[in-house]
């Protein structure tokens, strides 16, 4: 398993651990007070681990990291999700726009922006880890 597999690996672990653990906080807090507070810094301490990558999947100086076909898979993987990611953030602005109903009278709650945003930012990371993943997957085995 190369580098870049292994940054995928923990962009996804990480990523996965933040949802599942933000989501279980803020269902807790509701329950007990009623409304959430510390879901916010739950998922800003959790999701600031991902900054622990280059200290955790450190470049060696005399080895090669990353040859023509690694640095293809992650040119695409990187265009698959931005492609992703504009048509996923078009589509939900749409749905949004359609839910709230259709009308001058409608209007969309200020935070729902920030949070397709950030949503957005962690569907493309997901993307582009899982298309890292299944690149390397097709391919021959030899490393």
């Amino acid at each position: 398993m190369n580098r870049l597999q292994k940054l995928a690996w923990f962009n996804l672990i990480v990523i996965t651990a933040t949802i599942i653990i933000t989501a279980l906080a803020i269902t807790i807090e509701i329950r007990i007070r009623g409304y959430s507070t510390i879901g916010f810094w739950v998922f800003v301490a959790l999701l600031s681990s991902l900054k622990l990558k280059p200290y955790l999947f450190k470049k060696s100086r005399n080895k090669v990291l990353s040859d023509e076909r690694d640095n293809l898979i992650q040119k695409r993987a990187l265009s698959f999700a931005y492609t992703l990611f504009w048509i996923v953030l078009v589509v939900s602005s749409f749905a949004i726009f359609i839910s709230t109903g259709m009308g001058p009278k409608s209007s969309v709650p200020a935070i729902t922006l920030p949070l397709m945003v950030i949503g957005g930012a962690l569907f493309m990371k997901i993307v582009c880890s899982i298309s890292i993943l299944v690149q390397y997957g097709r391919g021959g085995k030899g490393e």
